[in-house]
């Protein structure tokens, strides 16, 4: 059964913005203020920046092909297989435990909120198991299910800037660079994993609905619409309190809110928010894994089984076994560590795209089919690919060390297979 294109400009535009903003500006917001100080608000105008060359590239690519897959399809059309292949098994396991941290951060929430007795792991398994049904009835199921989250979480941002604005001391803002230059962009490469969701609605490309001008619009405006709610809340809560009680605190927009204003109502309204924002992101990202399982499973990259379709025209398989692994891997993780090592995956696809989309706009040489047909355009992509991998040495040396190993065990892995394949041992069909 093919996918259904039932993906209209505002689901796709929620699907993108539920992304991007949800446990980051949550729980990152304080880490990059204790790194950089008042300093963040630049970083994050620097995770933007980078946001927006690379998103240019997506608007590119998509625009030109609009198959399944996003990134990993794209990578396959441009750069072969084998970049292809690195990409699309980095971003399934990335995004398997980078979804399980997230309902941990649920979990953690609800657990805070309620005062209750909970499991927190048993918490982020049956958040991951519910929002597993939710994409196995359908993509349209997804996208309305993250409308509604997407609202109320912006309603509650809307209410911590408007009531926070109240409270701002200026004195919170210096010095505006204690730990010096080098700081800013060491919090600008932790800020990114805020940002890293802008091109998920890539992976539905056969789900879209006019989706060479719908995609585009919804990756512009995803990352215009986000950097701006960003800015404002980074702004008012260094403003609030003193960047150095921020970082200590697990929900920093909670904290700031509730030493500010001493009203708990407030602060359960923030926590609230950040429970819709956690769920939402976890629910992307089962949505963005199955896609990019699927589109690989149909090239046979991944098993073949992975490629089925069942009656509600979803890519069944590939939604039920991520969300499983997901489920197996949701244990108590370093949130600093896992949001470096998403950030360094992430960062890594990022810089495949902008290459990519250098390497198809020189190569269709102003082309009807290209979203930008000027040359000036390649100044965008390149300097994507700059800042992306400026920021990857800012990481921590231990996801540089896992993003090493895993690049060596997907290596190996496809040359592997092709090597069976040569040989007969191991058809395209049965692997």
């Amino acid at each position: 059964m093919p996918l259904r294109r039932v993906v209209g400009f505002a689901e796709a535009l929620s699907i993108n913005i539920g992304a991007i903003i949800g446990a980051g500006i949550f729980v990152i917001s304080g880490l990059a203020a204790g790194i950089a100080g008042p300093a963040a608000i630049v970083a994050i105008l620097l995770g933007a920046a980078i946001s927006i060359l690379t998103g240019l590239s997506f608007v590119q690519l998509s625009h030109f092909y609009s198959g399944e897959g996003g990134n990993y399809a794209y990578t396959k059309r441009v750069l072969g297989s084998y970049a292809a292949s690195v990409f699309g098994m980095m971003f399934v396991a990335a995004s398997v435990v980078g979804g399980a941290v997230v309902a941990l951060s649920f979990g953690s929430y609800l657990v805070e909120i309620t005062g209750a007795s909970l499991f927190v792991p048993a918490v982020a398994v049956t958040l991951i198991a519910v929002l597993g049904i939710v994409n196995y009835v359908g993509v349209k199921s997804s996208a309305r299910v993250s409308m509604v989250l997407t609202i109320i979480k912006l309603a509650v941002l809307a209410v911590f800037v408007l009531v926070g604005v109240f409270y701002i001391k200026p004195g919170n803002y210096v010095p505006f660079t204690p730990n010096g230059l080098g700081s800013l962009f060491e919090a600008a490469a932790f800020i990114f994993f805020a940002y890293t969701g802008f091109a998920r609605v890539t992976t539905l490309g056969e789900e879209v609905k006019n989706p060479k001008r719908t995609i585009p619009m919804a990756i512009i405006w995803s990352i215009i619409i986000s950097s701006v709610v960003y800015v404002l809340v980074m702004t008012v809560l260094i403003g609030m309190a003193p960047y150095s009680a921020v970082s200590a605190s697990q929900a920093p927009l909670e904290y700031a809110i509730n030493i500010a204003t001493h009203n708990a109502l407030l602060s359960y309204i923030i926590s609230i928010g950040a429970l819709f924002a956690t769920a939402n992101v976890a629910l992307s990202m089962i949505l963005g894994v199955s896609r990019v399982s699927f589109a690989m499973a149909r090239d046979s990259a991944l098993p073949v089984a992975l490629s089925r379709t069942n009656r509600f025209g979803a890519p069944g398989v590939s939604i039920v076994i991520p969300t499983i692994l997901m489920m197996v891997v949701a244990l108590a993780l370093d949130f600093k560590q896992i949001a470096s090592l998403s950030n360094a995956t992430a960062l890594l696809g990022y810089s495949v795209a902008n290459i990519a989309a250098v390497m198809l706009t020189l190569r269709e040489k102003g082309s009807r089919r290209l979203f930008f047909r000027s040359r000036s355009f390649l100044f965008a992509p390149i300097l994507g690919v700059v800042m992306c991998a400026s920021l990857i040495a800012f990481l921590t040396p231990f996801s540089l060390y896992i993003l090493a190993a895993i690049l060596a065990v997907i290596t190996a892995y496809y040359f592997i297979r092709r090597r069976l394949a040569v040989r007969g041992k191991g058809s395209s069909k049965g692997f």
